[in-house]
C-alpha cells in the first residue's frame, strides 16, 4: 500500500571533485636501460546528503595525497626485457570515527617484477610478472563501539598474469591471458579476528580470457574486422544477508565487427553475447550479472 511506503534511511547523494597534478620523466641509458619517475598529488572534495532529509553526512570533505611510481626495464638483444616497477595509491575514505575525526584516505603501494618476451622478426609478444599490493587503513568495526568504524584494517593482494599474443598468417590475431590472484585480509577488527587469512570478497582465484580478430584481407576487404572471445572468472566468496556464500564461476562469450573507411571507424562491440544469466557478486545481497549488451560506435582520426 503506497500509503504506508517509508523512505529508505540509507537513500544519499553524493557528489565527488577531483584534481590532479602529475609530472613524469622516461630516461633511456646506453640503449639498454629505461628508467621512469613519476609522482603525482591529488586533492578531493566531497560532499554528501541523505535523500530525503537533507541531512549533510560530508560538507566539503577533503581529502590530499602525493603518490609516487618508479620503473626500470632492461633491453636485452635476444628480444628479453625483464622490468621491476613500485607505485602508490590513495582512495577517498568518506566519514569519522566515534570521536569525529575524518577518515584518512585508503593508500595502496604495488611492487611487480617480470619480463617480456619478442623474438626479433616475430610477431609473438610473451610476458609474465608477479606482484604483491597491499592497502592500509581500510576501515573495519570500531571494538569500543559498534555503531563506528576504525581504520586499523590492511589487506594484501599477491598475484602472477600471463599474457601472449601472437599473429596467426597475415590476418589474423591471437591474445590470451591468465591471472591468478590470491587477496587476503591481513589485518581485521578484533572483534573479527577470524577474517584474518580469509579471502577477499568478489576476488577470484582464476581468470582466463581468449580472443581472436581475422580482417578480410584475404577477400579484398582489409578494413573489415571481425573477433570473438571468451571470459573465464573462477568463483568468488561473497556475503549474502550477513552469511558467507560462494560465488559459482561463470564463462562469457563476447564478439565485435569494425569497418575502417577514410578517416573513419565504424565498430560494433557485443558483451555476453548468448544472453548468460550468472551471478557476478554476493555483498549485502547477491547480484545478476550484465545481460547483453550491443554498443555501436563510429570514431573519426585526424
Amino acid at each position: 500500500v503506497l500509503s504506508d511506503a517509508v523512505p529508505a534511511s540509507n537513500s544519499a547523494v553524493t557528489k565527488t571533485r577531483r584534481q590532479g597534478v602529475y609530472v613524469q620523466d622516461q630516461i633511456k641509458i646506453a640503449e639498454k636501460w629505461v628508467v621512469l619517475l613519476g609522482g603525482r598529488y591529488d586533492t578531493v572534495n566531497q560532499d554528501g546528503k541523505a535523500l530525503f532529509t537533507g541531512e549533510k553526512w560530508a560538507d566539503d570533505e577533503k581529502s590530499y595525497a602525493f603518490t609516487g611510481r618508479a620503473g626500470l626495464v632492461y633491453l636485452a638483444d635476444n628480444g628479453l626485457a625483464p622490468f621491476v616497477s613500485y607505485s602508490e595509491s590513495f582512495e577517498p575514505t568518506t566519514g569519522t570515527d566515534r570521536t569525529g575525526s575524518r577518515f584518512k584516505p585508503t593508500e595502496g603501494k604495488q611492487i611487480e617484477a617480470g619480463v617480456r618476451y619478442q623474438p626479433s622478426g616475430s610477431d609473438m609478444l610473451l610476458s609474465a610478472a608477479v606482484y604483491q599490493l597491499t592497502r592500509e587503513n581500510v576501515t573495519v568495526i570500531d571494538p569500543a563501539d559498534t555503531n563506528f568504524l576504525i581504520q586499523t584494517g590492511k589487506a594484501r593482494s599477491r598475484g602472477l598474469e600471463l599474457e601472449a599474443r601472437t599473429r596467426v598468417g597475415r590476418h589474423a590475431n591471437i591474445i590470451a591471458a591468465y591471472a591468478y590472484t590470491d587477496a587476503r585480509t591481513t589485518q581485521a577488527s578484533p572483534l573479527q579476528p577470524e577474517q584474518e587469512g580469509q579471502r577477499l570478497d568478489s576476488v577470484p582465484f582464476n581468470q582466463l580470457s581468449l580472443w581472436g580478430d581475422y580482417s578480410f584481407g584475404a577477400f579484398a576487404l582489409p578494413d573489415l574486422k571481425i573477433g570473438a572471445g571468451l571470459r573465464y572468472v573462477d568463483e568468488t566468496r561473497g556475503m549474502g544477508h550477513g552469511t558467507a556464500v560462494s560465488v559459482p564461476a561463470f564463462t562469457l562469450l563476447d564478439a565485435m565487427a569494425s569497418y575502417t573507411t577514410g578517416a573513419w571507424r565504424l565498430a560494433l562491440n557485443i558483451t555476453n553475447l548468448t544472453d548468460k544469466t550468472y551471478v557476478a557478486s554476493c555483498t549485502y545481497g547477491c547480484f545478476y550479472g550484465e545481460p547483453r549488451k550491443a554498443v555501436l560506435s563510429a570514431t573519426y582520426r585526424w
